[in-house]
């Protein structure tokens, strides 16, 4: 009989210190500075927002629909070099430095009709961005959305038909 009301003691006290630990852990604010090591979440919205001017919601979502931001930021994380890094986060300074010297304020904060701007100048002469753009495109492709919804999405397990003229792409 000790046994057992040891046990319920004991789980009692392990339940009201598991729910302390949750209760203070949760007042606390979750979201971090950096998205995954390397990049803040400000430079993963740039380059959503970015994306979104690239690819804009038609009757498919856009890129910052298939958040493009997340998957860049990982892909040059992981596969990048340094040098590339490197360039590839000089891309994204450079476009915050035009943006403020053209229209006075962050990328983030712009209008609309001043991003677009912005992003057609880029497209004129910027080494870099043509990278960025590359990647937008090769993301919002590989996503779920880009799959799906851009593409004529047939799924795999059904039945073969040799004889068709409606392909994928």
């Amino acid at each position: 009989m000790e046994r057992r009301a040891f046990i319920i003691k004991g789980g009692k006290s392990i339940g009201a210190i598991g729910l302390g630990v949750l209760g203070i852990y949760s007042c606390q604010s979750h979201e971090p500075a950096v998205f995954n090591g390397e990049f803040s979440l400000e430079e993963v919205n740039m380059i959503n927002e970015i994306g979104e001017i690239i690819i804009p919601i038609t009757d498919t979502p856009g890129a910052k629909a298939a958040r493009v931001g997340e998957f860049i930021t990982v892909v040059v994380r992981d596969c990048f070099s340094e040098k590339e890094k490197k360039e590839f986060n000089i891309t994204l300074a450079d476009i915050n430095k035009i943006c403020n010297e053209s229209f006075g304020d962050d990328f983030l904060k712009c209008k609309e009709s001043e991003r677009l701007k912005l992003v057609s100048k880029m497209e004129e002469g910027h080494g870099g961005y043509k990278t960025l753009k590359n990647l937008i495109v090769s993301a919002y492709l590989s996503s779920e959305i880009g799959m799906t919804k851009y593409f004529d999405y047939h799924p795999v397990p059904g039945k073969y038909d040799g004889c068709t003229t409606v392909r994928p792409w």
